[in-house]
């Protein structure tokens, strides 16, 4: 686009349009927008634009009938001086007398007002003809409708575009067929009389028009001037001005429409008032909400960098909220978050009485879920703001009593302070956010300010989410293999598939560096179904070179508790065409225990077609005994943290010796995870185990290296440490 050129293309062309006729249209335009703009001369333009619409229509069809009449009456005449003609000149036709026929066709052509006319014999030939206009004669041809009217014997006529065209036969009066005389006439008076008509039909439309629009005026100000007090007291009404009643008197549907403005207008102030409340306040701990809070903060950070003066914003996370309200209930859970609100306005406000900062106090707000924000308006270093901190915690340390109950709670914060942290709202919120993060994984019930190295953890751990998309879809995983070896003898008894990731630029990944993001991004159920289809691929590799070892593949949460669980594993099976009786799914004893008739309802079917179940890291959760007896499980995997202290630790070994008890008892197979040393190995042994895994063995390693290491049979160096 050009420099010259205005987007604005209507205005402008209409301007210059102006400037160049010499006529200023800035009035008729303003006075037509004011007209437009009044709904009385909007329904008064509407209702002649009605009246003369309905005229015209009247007319025309009057109109249409005197023009079919006309033209009848033109035709018919037409016809009969034609036929008289052809009367007249039979004799001559007969004896082909041309000098007379043209004479009289020549002669007749200017007294009808005819544009062409000519008389044919029997043999088409031309005895005579004649033109209006300076036409040269002797190249005739003949029309159709006189080849047709000569062949059939009878009248023929047309009329096209205003012009008729007849053809009359020329009969003898001893009834014989001699010829034919054909006349094309331009029905002037049809076209004079249709003009007139129009012309009539306009100006008693406009007569119309003149007496009923000021009537029309009139009745149609006087019916919408209700509607005008309506449309007045709606604009005062967008003013706040609400201290009005609207007095119509019509007993139609306009009274009853301003009855219910008046009842609108009595409740409007009232629920202006709600609607504030419901904007800025939230309804659970009366608490300002996230948006009162981002614009008090907003403009006390505007305020401190005016006058240089420092604040804090707190991010307030409550601990072990989610168990309370899961157990005690949603309104249970509001109550306690009420109790929340109040000690924690309670803790802040006399901060402010100790500190004297009263003019501008601090505010305490919810801004979703168990998370609370806290400002600190005026501090006078970060001290004061840990200070605030560290009572804040103190005080929801405390017990809450709820129906009957101590309920405990904990509180992890994070602290941004401005101007330093930030100088907007969302900036310090997020940075705020981000510092309690750091707090809630350092085991929570604490307070952390914000550092600038948390901006990049954070933007790694994005960066980290993004690329591990990139591996799931470039095949950038692989799948390592820990042998499982026999306690009796050290031979190769099965696998456990454990994923890797091949990193383009940091080689490889242990799950360590990867799972935790992959589950917090959803991509863990789609990693858990890549690695149950190449374990089982492998497994049927192996099985191909004589090798029936079963592979183990975890599963996460994520992937049991979908609705196609049980499909996805048998489509994994039936593509690697491996014996499902070779493949081991370990669950966690958390997930076990979490909903026992759900494992009971999704395990059930695949281990009814042979499929093997595990719980792994058994010993770590809260196993209920009557469930456990009903579990579909074929083996127990000791968590690692009892075998790696089993030989020092008292406890540990007990804990040890019991879970494999209960796993004789139950006739459960026993699998000890993380053996290193070979005193844990005899002990293990002395107790019962059944298989072992662990860096005694070997450690994970690529699928070629685990067929190598399984096809020597036995491991001596397991045995003999």
């Amino acid at each position: 686009m050009s420099d010259d050129i205005h987007p604005v293309f209507g205005g402008e062309t209409a301007t210059r349009s102006e400037e160049r006729s010499g006529i200023n249209m800035a009035p008729i335009r303003k006075a037509m927008a004011r007209v437009m703009r009044s709904l009385v001369m909007k329904f008064t333009l509407l209702t002649g634009a009605l009246i003369f619409a309905t005229t015209l229509m009247l007319m025309t069809l009057e109109n249409v009938a005197a023009q079919r009449e006309t033209r009848n009456l033109l035709i018919d005449r037409s016809v009969a001086t034609l036929q008289a003609t052809a009367s007249r000149l039979a004799n001559a036709i007969s004896t082909n007398d041309t000098d007379y026929v043209d004479l009289y066709v020549e002669e007749l052509i200017a007294s009808l007002g005819a544009s062409q006319m000519y008389a044919l014999n029997n043999r088409r030939e031309v005895l005579g003809e004649a033109y209006d206009d300076d036409r040269e004669q002797g190249q005739l041809r003949a029309a159709d409708i006189a080849v047709m009217s000569l062949g059939a014997g009878d009248l023929r006529y047309d009329l096209r575009d205003g012009t008729l065209e007849i053809a009359a036969p020329v009969y003898t009066q001893s009834r014989r067929l001699v010829g034919v005389v054909y006349m094309q006439q331009p029905l002037v008076e049809l076209a004079a009389s249709r003009n007139a008509a129009i012309q009539r039909q306009t100006l008693i439309a406009l007569f119309a028009l003149g007496i009923f629009l000021p009537l029309a005026a009139l009745i149609v100000g006087r019916a919408l001037r209700p509607v005008q007090t309506l449309t007045d007291a709606a604009r005062l009404a967008s003013s706040k001005n609400l201290d009005m009643r609207i007095k119509v008197k019509t007993g139609d549907e306009l009274e009853v429409l301003a009855n219910a403005f008046n009842r609108m207008f009595a409740r409007l102030d009232g629920n202006l008032k709600r609607i504030h409340r419901l904007a800025y306040v939230d309804l659970v701990t009366e608490l300002p909400n996230r948006e009162r809070f981002r614009k008090e903060t907003e403009r006390v950070a505007r305020k401190s960098l005016e006058d240089g003066s420092s604040g804090a914003v707190l991010f307030l996370d409550l601990d072990r909220f989610k168990r309370v309200n899961d157990s005690l209930g949603i309104g249970e859970g509001d109550r306690l978050l009420e109790m929340v609100g109040r000690r924690l306005s309670e803790v802040t406000r006399g901060c402010d009485l100790a500190a004297g900062n009263m003019d501008d106090p601090s505010m305490v707000a919810r801004v979703g879920g168990d998370e609370f924000t806290v400002l600190l308006p005026g501090i006078a270093d970060s001290a004061d703001a840990a200070r605030v901190a560290n009572k804040l915690v103190d005080a929801i340390r405390l017990p809450f009593e709820i129906s009957g109950h101590q309920v405990f709670l904990g509180v992890s914060i994070g602290v941004a302070v401005f101007p330093q942290d930030g100088a907007d709202p969302e900036t310090l919120m997020r940075h705020a956010d981000l510092a309690m993060a750091h707090a809630k994984r350092a085991g929570g019930s604490s307070a952390q300010f914000f550092e600038p190295s948390m901006n990049q953890s954070a933007f790694e751990r994005l960066v980290l989410e993004n690329e591990l998309r990139d591996a799931v879809t470039h095949d950038q995983l692989v799948v390592f293999y820990q042998p499982k070896v026999l306690m009796k003898d050290g031979a190769c008894a099965g696998a456990e598939a454990l994923v890797r990731w091949q990193h383009p630029t940091a080689g490889l990944l242990s799950p360590g560096a990867f799972i935790e993001a992959a589950e917090e991004c959803g991509l863990i159920g789609e990693i858990g179904d890549w690695v149950l289809r190449a374990a089982c691929r492998e497994a049927a590799s192996w099985r191909d070179r004589g090798l029936e070892i079963p592979v183990a593949v975890n599963v996460s949460a994520m992937q049991f508790e979908r609705d196609g669980f049980a499909d996805s594993v048998l489509e994994a099976l039936a593509a690697a065409d491996l014996p499902p009786h070779l493949l081991e799914l370990e669950l966690t004893e958390s997930i076990a225990m979490e909903n026992p008739e759900r494992v009971i309802e999704q395990v059930q079917p695949l281990r009814d077609r042979g499929v093997n179940f595990a719980i792994d890291d058994f010993g770590t959760g809260h196993s209920s005994l009557s469930y456990l007896t009903r579990m579909p499980f074929d083996v127990f995997k000791i968590d690692q943290s009892f075998v790696r202290d089993m030989t020092t630790d008292h406890h540990a070994r007990i804990v040890v010796e019991t879970i494999l008890a209960m796993a004789k008892s139950l006739k459960l197979e026993t699998v000890a995870e993380g053996v290193e040393t070979p005193e844990q190995y005899e002990m293990l042994r002395a107790q019962g185990a059944t298989l072992a895994q662990g860096f005694l063995f070997a450690r994970p390693m690529p699928a070629s290296d685990f067929v190598a290491f399984a096809s020597e049979g036995r491991s001596d160096r397991a045995v003999n440490g």
